[in-house]
């Protein structure tokens, strides 16, 4: 029997998770085994106590390797586990709406002087103002409320758009709204050919570098096999609920299973929903929970998940919807905004700094300095 007991394959580690230098970070290693077996660590002897062994280990790598062999006069036995190490790690937020297209047949039907006289882009740009923050809008290519597409939208505006790409970008979502789940079982080829008419009209009418890799997709749903299309095109984390998610506002469960979530099985679904972020090595891929989305959150609510935040989630991402902001909506939700400003100021009064997080490790570039 041999074991690691404290960590687990996909752990994403930090400051708070050991002793950090400019060189390593250094843990411990916990685990157990049979008693007379001798155990090493990365090939050096651990402390042994009883069933129980420990060790000191130090991750100099971004991706490192973990492994721990037992030997005794039955064999020799082996567990090895890849962890990633998150340095010069920070508190950082990220903020993307889904479902937007509202705000862009706005712009093209009122054409106004600036995007920003839109009333949807004008209040993030005060949040912006305020706060520093920065948001991803997630596309759909058509809006089954309006019968409007993006490909409607004029390019009078890309230079503005350019102008705040440092805090307002674009990305790939869905098609459409409808019909639900629309990459559930779809192919490689369907997903390829609907991000890249996205990908176009973004680069069309915005700019290329208004547009950003995406970190969801609509209804946190694909089969693996579709990844590779997702990280050719840059992708390089993916969020979703995986566990006990609520699929509208009201619902709610007897029994939390895993849903909207990229067909992870509970195992890595109940880890997310413990430690918040998970490193897939199949894939390459870190995978997050939410923190809150404002479309379900009234402001009461988000008081009480901000005072909950762990002290060490140093990543934490914050979502919504476009559309609740919009009166003619049926869902329309009048402080729908508000919230949203609500959060990115708790956000801030908590320590926390606006990041792409389609980018380095959840925002953390310190690997690619």
């Amino acid at each position: 029997m041999l074991e690691i007991t404290n960590l687990r394959d996909g752990a994403v580690l930090n400051r708070h998770h050991g002793v950090e230098t400019e060189e390593y970070l250094e843990i411990k290693v916990e685990g157990l085994a049979d008693s007379p077996a001798q155990v090493t660590v990365n090939g050096m002897a651990a402390v042994r106590s009883d069933r129980n062994f420990s060790a000191a280990v130090r991750l100099t790598e971004k991706i490192n390797k973990i492994t721990v062999e037992s030997s005794d006069y039955y064999g020799v036995r082996s567990q090895t586990i890849t962890v990633v190490w998150d340095k010069k790690s920070f508190p950082r937020y990220n903020f993307f709406f889904d479902d937007c297209s509202f705000f862009l047949r706005a712009i093209t039907l009122e054409r106004p002087k600036s995007i920003f006289d839109e009333m949807f882009l004008g209040r993030l740009k005060q949040i912006h103002d305020k706060y520093g923050s920065k948001f991803m809008l997630n596309l759909f290519h058509h809006d089954d409320h309006h019968d409007f597409s993006i490909s409607e939208m004029p390019e009078d505006y890309k230079a503005e758009f350019q102008a705040n790409s440092d805090w307002l970008k674009m990305s790939f979502h869905a098609k459409s709204e409808f019909p639900d789940r629309p990459y559930q079982h779809a192919d490689q080829e369907k997903l390829a050919a609907d991000f890249d008419e996205i990908y176009r009209e973004v680069c069309r009418f915005a700019g290329k570098e208004c547009f950003i890799a995406p970190m969801v997709i609509h209804w946190a749903m694909t089969n693996p096999e579709n990844f590779q299309v997702l990280k050719d095109r840059g992708t390089s984390c993916l969020a979703g609920g995986f566990i006990g998610s609520i699929a509208h506002i009201g619902e709610e469960h007897v029994v939390r299973v895993t849903d909207i979530g990229f067909h992870y099985e509970k195992d890595v679904a109940l880890y997310i929903d413990s430690k918040h972020v998970f490193y897939d090595r199949f894939y390459d891929l870190f995978l997050l929970n939410n923190v809150t989305c404002c479309n379900y959150d009234d402001i009461d609510v988000l008081h009480e998940k901000f005072a909950a935040l762990e002290s060490d989630r140093d990543a934490i991402n914050l979502m919504s919807h476009e559309q609740y902001s919009y009166p003619d909506y049926f869902n329309y939700i009048p402080n729908h905004l508000d919230r949203v400003e609500e959060a990115c100021r708790l956000a801030t009064e908590k320590g926390y700094k606006p990041a792409w997080f389609p980018m380095g490790i959840l925002g953390n570039t310190a690997w690619e300095k």
